[in-house]
């Protein structure tokens, strides 16, 4: 996940290809304790990469957008298996990154200003749907999906269910637990706030539902993860 704000994970992520320098980005949320980013997890081969992800990865068919792409890990075992591929993320510094990794194709794009164009798959690793902020903004996130669809296209997304965190205490009725609040930071760069979004499987599958989108389960790890496919009814 990028911020929206500083370029956090493109400072690290430059750093670490440039010098190795290990750094790790830090995530705060004022509700959890810190939790830490180890930079060289962004450049894993797919031989390091959970099986979530390359269950994902195999999954892919032909054309391929490549949403968040940060570091290009993703797009460069898809491109070695010959699917032509669209990396995007919103960090300057990531895309840059990925264009010395050998992405020339990699743009620095907001995913909600990417028009005329449809692909077979579009993938959201490392819970990207969490660029809809908020379960109310799913409608407008689904819409945008489908926009880059044609009738046999597919969404391969992971997100976690939160519960986990909650174990024991009374949760708010007028909020869902997985709408969290982060800040990042890398070194003595600190980023604004900004919202992100983890879902359940079941409101995942509802909502989607209700935008012409079916969802099917394909994987659950052992903790609270999961990998689901979408496509157009």
């Amino acid at each position: 996940m990028t911020s929206a704000s500083k370029d956090i994970f493109g400072l690290a992520v430059e750093s670490y290809f440039l010098k190795k320098d290990q750094t790790p980005i830090i995530v705060h949320n004022e509700d959890f304790y810190d939790d830490e980013i180890p930079v060289e997890y962004l450049f894993r081969s797919y031989e390091e990469m959970p099986e979530l992800e390359q269950l994902a990865l195999d999954l892919c068919q032909g054309k391929v957008l490549d949403v968040g792409c940060c570091a290009g890990s993703h797009s460069l075992k898809l491109k070695a298996k010959g699917h032509k591929v669209l990396p995007i993320d919103i960090s300057r510094k990531c895309i840059q990154t990925c264009h010395k990794r050998g992405l020339q194709e990699a743009q620095q794009i907001d995913f909600f200003n990417l028009e005329n164009q449809k692909f077979d798959t579009i993938l959201l690793l490392m819970n990207g749907i969490g660029i809809a902020k908020t379960v109310k903004n799913l409608s407008f996130f689904f819409q945008k999906l489908k926009s880059l669809m044609h009738r046999t296209s597919q969404i391969l997304l992971d997100s976690s269910d939160l519960i986990f965190l909650y174990e024991d205490e009374v949760l708010e009725e007028n909020s869902y637990y997985g709408e969290m609040t982060f800040k990042t930071s890398y070194k003595k760069q600190v980023s604004q706030s900004f919202p992100w979004l983890y879902l359940d499987f079941d409101l995942l599958k509802s909502k989607a539902q209700n935008e012409g989108l079916s969802c099917e389960l394909i994987f659950e790890d052992d903790h609270y993860g999961f990998l689901a496919k979408l496509k157009l009814t």
